[in-house]
């Protein structure tokens, strides 16, 4: 009679283990002319929706009193990597007061003066409708074209298609300058936002 001893037994207890550990998951296992079949994921991941405007503006035509001064924003972009199924966001734009020296009545053009035009976009990616707040070509007033910024107004909107999109456009803006102004560099905000 032989006899075993228990570090024997131990290690063949481990060593069975193991073997049954470290043998690969299998999805199936199929008899001869079978289709086997593998469950594959993968994941597509989204973004946010963000819109992108110039730091700075200098609109470069100037304006004496009773005129226009008018120019372009530069470009604005509205990014939609949120790969959803119903992409429609809106842009819209608000502007303050532009003033200049002590900001008094004949130093200040008020943002019911200041006329805001998107013009068509200027690039597009993606599927879906976009469609511009005030359509067109901007021309050089007068008359001033474009709506007022004394109240927010739609810049541009998309709505349609699926998955990711963007929009540029560069946006117009247009003074009207009154009689009573005086001379001075006039200094304002436009602000976009989309949601």
């Amino acid at each position: 009679m032989r006899k075993q001893t228990s570090a024997g037994i131990i290690g063949a207890v481990v060593l069975a283990a193991g073997l049954l550990t470290a043998a690969p998951a299998q999805a199936d296992t199929c008899a001869e002319d079978t289709a086997c079949d593998t469950t594959t994921t993968f994941d597509v991941t989204a973004g946010a929706l963000e819109i992108t405007v110039p730091d700075t503006a200098d609109l470069g035509n100037d304006a004496t009193p009773g005129g226009y001064a008018y120019g372009s924003l530069g470009p604005v972009t509205v990014s939609d990597e949120r790969a959803s199924l119903t992409p429609t966001w809106t842009a819209t734009v608000t502007g303050t007061d532009f003033t200049t020296g002590g900001e008094t009545t004949p130093e200040t053009i008020p943002n019911s003066s200041i006329y805001y035009f998107s013009g068509n976009a200027t690039a597009t990616t993606g599927d879906g409708t976009f469609t511009p707040g005030q359509a067109g070509a901007f021309a050089p007033p007068p008359p001033p074209v474009g709506q007022t910024l004394d109240v927010s107004r739609t810049a541009f909107s998309h709505s349609g298609g699926t998955g990711n999109n963007s929009a540029t456009w560069n946006p117009s803006l247009t003074a009207q300058v009154a009689l009573n102004k005086v001379a001075g560099t006039y200094t304002g905000t436009i602000s976009h936002t989309v949601t």
